[in-house]
Formats: structure tokens, sequence, C-alpha cells
């Protein structure tokens, strides 16, 4: 059976007029008829093959780089839980308006003829689910209104349908033309979709929105901007058998390797000031200090709580609906974690353990300092109330139903008894950390040195947390420079030029330590025989061997 129902219209136009749909492939231009995505894999069988083993039609896929499920595939269709709209595989068809699959997402494996490939490769194109008028339910929602909602169309499978949406596009408009006039996706072919994630635009990533397709400035986005870079997403999200790179922190799949700025910039991008590509080699991303601010061409959701509900009237397919409260803002400085490309990213049935003040963390960055691979990263830090079990599992909400009657509480419960949970839960504080990558500035908004270094020995009100990402705990034998020699006296710059050849970051860099991991008589012995030598000897002997603090003392 077919997922897509399509119509004939009555005058024939050319649909649209962007730049991509000008340079059109000749042999689309013998198209007479549109039987919906038949048409397409008619001619594209090794696409469309492709395709229905990607992340865009799946909605899940292996997840190498999730250090608490490294062997599984998951993602939003298999055990995916998120700080935004929760549990989207309970939300109807409300969260598969912008899926690919014609189908929704079916409860079986897609076939061909679910692959709809006008999503992606006709920016004109828009459709919408087909409803079912005889597929009702009414309820009474929190204001004490009763109100009946009808239901996407579905077959016994649970196939949802889809149909073009002639409202939305230009008056005229038949399939046949839209068929004719495919291209390859454009900046608008993504945002379609990505720019609205999580219910609006600009909401989710922060970092991108439906302007960011044709109109972001210079100063939104230097790649994007139609003025500089004019780059189309997949120069950086390499496209690969319909597989797309790119993962960031909070998305459980890896489908082929991510982005990197190194691959169109090199690994030492800068030439006037050369001392910076010390910076890009070492533990700090390009995103650092090449996106100061993000949420720039529109506010986005820094925190969102169902318990408190805001009608919607767009929600639901128009007939209108309840979210949770959102607290949104725009221009804002991230916060900064230490990434080394995996992330720990929480799974629906795993136990979750609660930070030190309760709290739990829903998606996380992997890293530390001096681990020889992490990199300081930009991030949005979104916060979320979420309901959680005693034994540590978090529940996932029948989020369809908060939609419908703004009642949190029974949509928790109801989500419980699907997932066949029991007992009682409580509401906890989330967080997720979000990557923050797109939005890159032009480099004359770049930070002067003294913004994140400051002086030798004043650190404070700098534009990175250096304590809280563990630097700058300098010993004071380290601050005073006594540690290796006598007390000598160099500006910061010339305290690091003079030593980063010889000594490595964490022979400053470091807490102090607590003591040693057993004593000298032993310890030494270890690498070598013993030998008696002062304090400073020791550090100026071992030190630039690469010996780390570590391999002597026990840190805090």
């Amino acid at each position: 059976m077919k997922k897509f129902l399509f119509a004939t219209s009555a005058l024939a136009i050319l649909c649209g007029a962007t730049q991509a749909q000008a340079v059109v492939l000749a042999a689309h231009a013998g198209i007479t008829a549109y039987n919906g995505p038949a048409t397409c894999i008619a001619c594209h069988p090794t696409q469309a093959t492709n395709m229905l083993n990607s992340l865009h039609m799946k909605w899940s896929g292996p997840t190498p780089e999730l250090t608490n499920a490294p062997t599984q595939n998951l993602g939003k269709a298999v055990k995916g839980i998120n700080s935004f709209c929760t549990y989207a595989m309970s939300s109807g068809n409300t969260c598969f308006t912008c899926h690919v699959r014609a189908d929704g997402n079916a409860p079986h494996a897609a076939s061909a003829n679910d692959v709809d490939c006008l999503m992606c490769h006709n920016d004109t194109y828009q459709r919408k689910f087909t409803m079912d008028p005889t597929k009702t339910q009414t309820v009474t929602n929190v204001l004490g209104q009763v109100k009946t909602y009808i239901f996407g169309l579905t077959d016994a499978s649970g196939n949802f349908f889809t149909e073009p949406n002639y409202a939305a596009m230009p008056v005229g408009t038949i399939m046949v033309d839209i068929a004719k006039n495919v291209h390859k996706p454009t900046r608008q072919s993504c945002l379609r979709c990505h720019a609205t994630a999580g219910g609006a635009d600009w909401t989710k990533r922060g970092d991108i929105g439906l302007n960011t397709a044709a109109s972001a400035t210079d100063t939104q986005d230097v790649h994007m901007s139609p003025t500089r870079g004019n780059l189309t997403c997949s120069a950086c999200h390499a496209v690969s058998g319909h597989k797309i790179g790119g993962r960031g922190i909070d998305l459980r799949e890896t489908e082929t390797p991510d982005p990197k700025c190194t691959s169109c910039h090199g690994s030492a991008p800068h030439t006037v000031t050369t001392k910076m590509n010390t910076h890009a080699a070492g533990q700090v991303a390009c995103q650092v200090c090449h996106i100061r601010t993000f949420g720039k061409g529109g506010a986005t959701e820094m925190s969102r709580d169902f318990r408190i509900p805001v009608w919607r009237a767009s929600q639901l397919s128009g007939q209108g609906g309840f979210v949770g409260e959102e607290i949104t803002a725009s221009n804002v400085k991230p916060e900064y974690r230490f990434f080394d490309g995996t992330s720990y990213v929480y799974n629906v049935g795993e136990t979750i353990a609660k930070n030190a003040d309760g709290s739990v963390t829903m998606a996380k960055a992997n890293g530390t300092i001096f681990d020889g691979k992490s990199k300081i990263v930009p991030i949005k830090n979104h916060k979320a109330i979420m309901p959680i079990l005693a034994d540590g599992r978090i529940v996932p909400p029948a989020i369809l139903w908060m939609f419908m009657t703004g009642d949190y509480n029974q949509a928790v419960t109801k989500g419980m008894t699907a997932a066949g949970m029991t007992g009682s839960y409580t509401y906890v504080n989330a967080n997720a950390e979000m990557l923050v990558t797109h939005g890159v500035e032009p480099k004359t908004m770049a930070p002067k040195c003294a913004e994140c270094h400051g002086t030798l020995t004043g650190h404070n009100n700098l534009m990175l947390p250096f304590t809280a990402l563990g630097y700058h705990e300098l010993p004071t034998s380290a601050k005073g420079c006594t540690m290796c020699h006598s007390k000598q006296t160099l500006s910061w710059q010339g305290a690091h030029d003079k030593h980063r050849d010889k000594l490595k970051c964490w022979g400053c860099h470091s807490k102090t330590p607590v003591g040693l991991k057993s004593p000298t008589s032993t310890l030494c012995k270890t690498c070598h025989s013993l030998k008696t030598a002062s304090s400073q000897t020791v550090h100026k002997e071992h030190i630039p061997q690469g010996k780390v603090c570590t391999t002597c003392h026990i840190m805090p």
C-alpha cells in the first residue's frame, strides 16, 4: 500500500524560483505523472536502498561514540528521550512532521515506497498528514475545556499517510512540476526541519534557525551568510550513501566521521599571529574563539517545564495544544566543557546517577584536561524537569496526552503504564549538554589574548572558566616560579614562550598534590636507582621528560 496520497491540480507552473531549482536534470523533464515515491525510485533504486539504511529514515543507528551504550543501535525511535519534547514515539504523528518517511514513523521497518525523496530534494514541496475524521478523541483539558482532536489516518499496520499540502505551496502547484524540478539539498532543505527542532524556530540547537537558510548575516554565521561563505550544509556534513556526518554531544548515533574544521582550514589556520596555532593544535576547539554567543538570529530555549502548561495554537497540526513553559534567550554566552568526541546520553530503561546537587545530566560530554585528546568546546546547557522513579529510571511520558490536556502528571502516569513501569515518581531537575558549532563569526570578532589569559597571576573574570575546567590550580611554587629554579619574573606570554617546548601544561597548571604515591625509598626505584636531590632539582629533571604529576604524586 502506498503511504503517500497525491493529487493532480489544474494549472502547470514551474514551482519556485530558487537558484537550485533552476539546475534541472534533463532526465526529469520527461516525467508526465507523479505516483508518490515510486516515481523517484523507478530510476533511483540504489539511492532509495541507501536511504532506507540511513539515520534520517530509521531514527536510529550504531552508537560507537556513546560510552554508556557503544555497541547498540539507538536513536529517537529506539529508547530515545530528551529534555525538550521528551519521548517522541508517544507523540502520535506530531513529532513526525519532518520525518523523511512518508508513513511517519510506523512500527515496522520502512520499505522503498516510504522514502519521501522530495522532503530533501525540492524546497517548494510541502506535505501534511492525512487526517481521519473518524479517528477522534475527546478530552477535558486543564482549563476545564472539552475538546475533540482528530488524528492522522493509519492502516491496520500503523502506517500514517501523507499528502501534498497545496495550501502551503504556490497557487497552481502540481506534483509533476515538483518532481521535474528536483535539486540537491540546499540550506533550506535541511533547515526546514532542523531549524524548528524542539517545536519552534531556533528552539533546540540555538545555533541555527530558519533565517540561516537565506538571510544569515556575516556576524550570525560567516559560513552560511550569502555574502560570505554561502556554504550548503553538506559542505561540512559530508554525505556518503545518504549517510551524513555530524553527531555533537546529545545525539546517539554516528553515521559517518564527524566534520572537522581542519578539513578546510588545516591544522595551522592562523597566519598573521602564528602563536594562535598553538591553541588550534592543543586543547582549544576553533568554536571557542569563533563562536562567542549563540541564539544570534532568534531566541533559543534554555529551559522547559511541562508542569506549567502553555497553550500554543499551532500545536497538533493547527488544532491547538499545550506545551511546557519555555524560558528563551538571545545572544547567550556558552558554557564550556572538555570534549573528546564521545559522550554519555541517557536511554529509556537505564538507571541514571544523580549529581551532587540531586539533579541528573541526560547528555554529557566526555573529556578531561590533559588527556591528550580532549578539547574545550562551547555548549548550550539546556535544562528541564523530568519524572524519575526511585530506582533511577526516567519515565518516558505519553507526551501526546500532555499536548492535548496540559496535564503532565496524567501524561507521566500513562507513560509509565505504556512502558510497564510501576511505583511512584518524583520530578527532578535535569540538564543536557549540547555542542554549539554553527554560527561561526568573522575573525575580527575573535577574543583578544587578555580576554582569556589576563596576567600570569591574575585569572579572574576571564572569558573561559579556567578553574572550573581544571586550569590554573597553580601551586604556590608554580605561581612563584620556584618549583624548578630560583624566582624569576616574566610576563605570562614570556613564561609560556620560554617553557612551552620543554614543559608540559600540567607541569604548572595542576592542583596541589596531596602527597607522594609511596615513600621516596621505593618510589624512585620504580624507574632508576635511588638518588638524593632537592625538590627543585627533581622537578627540573623530570618535568621536561614528560613525566606528569600523577607519575609520583597523589592528586586531589
